[in-house]
């Protein structure tokens, strides 16, 4: 092909054409613009093309793990929910006329909610992490969706400040309950252990700690904040950003 435009070139150069020449010389250049054009074109389109399908890679990692995250969340206010009831309940027995009419059974099974577990959410940020810290989140084209990948941690990081405010009160219960309650007679009522010996507080009724004013303001103070940890601005918070980063990964999907 070269060797045929060299020829084109020679013949109207001996023929001394100089005019056609020029044209034929610009013509050339025009076509040789048009192909490179042409081939950084088919290379940005290949470059495009690879950069949609890792996107479309990660999207797909991302949905299965803020699927699980969403599970966890609504695990994490379900638990909380209970505890919260437990709470309520174990608030009443303050007055005396109704924790005479409640045995210690009952007492123990409203115990296991608030002692069986902490207030916590433990979310799977293993694939966003690695996005963000490789610096390949600027893939992901959707920017409301980038936007809101990116503020999670920070949300996250907000709430585990809030629920680390909740130990202290969750530590002051167990530190009252280990001092003038009995954990055996719990785990032993709800069915959880059976012991083989006799123990110093087997005949311990756990009905004593609801004489002390200091536990129950800690188990008020749980209480609240037990609430506000299912309210719009913790739990409820993290749900809504999940469920709506889901929708936006779901929506970029299906393009």
């Amino acid at each position: 092909m070269i060797k045929f435009f060299r020829k084109i070139r020679q013949k109207l150069l001996t023929e001394n054409k100089f005019s056609k020449y020029l044209l034929y010389a610009i013509g050339e250049i025009i076509l040789v613009v048009i192909g490179i054009l042409i081939a950084l074109q088919i290379n940005n389109n290949n470059n495009y093309n690879e950069q949609r399908s890792l996107e479309q890679e990660y999207l797909i990692s991302l949905q299965s793990e803020f699927e699980t995250n969403l599970n966890q969340i609504n695990a994490s206010i379900q638990e909380n929910e209970l505890r919260i009831q437990s709470l309520e309940y174990l608030l009443t027995l303050f007055d005396k006329n109704v924790l005479d009419t409640v045995n210690s059974q009952i007492i123990s099974q409203k115990f296991a909610p608030i002692f069986g577990s902490e207030i916590s959410y433990v979310p799977a940020t293993g694939v966003l992490n690695d996005i963000i810290s490789s610096g390949k989140l600027n893939m992901i084209l959707n920017k409301s969706l980038r936007q809101n990948l990116a503020s999670f941690n920070s949300s996250l990081d907000f709430l585990n400040k809030q629920i680390n405010g909740a130990e202290f009160t969750d530590e002051k219960l167990r530190t009252i309950l280990y001092e003038k309650g009995s954990i055996r007679k719990i785990v032993t009522d709800i069915g959880f252990m059976n012991f083989e010996h006799e123990s110093i507080s087997e005949k311990l009724d756990n009905k004593l700690v609801f004489e002390s004013i200091e536990f129950e303001n800690y188990l008020l103070g749980y209480r609240l904040l037990a609430d506000a940890t299912n309210g719009p601005r913790l739990f409820g918070r993290i749900k809504k950003e999940i469920e709506t980063i889901l929708k936006e990964i779901e929506q970029e999907l299906e393009k």
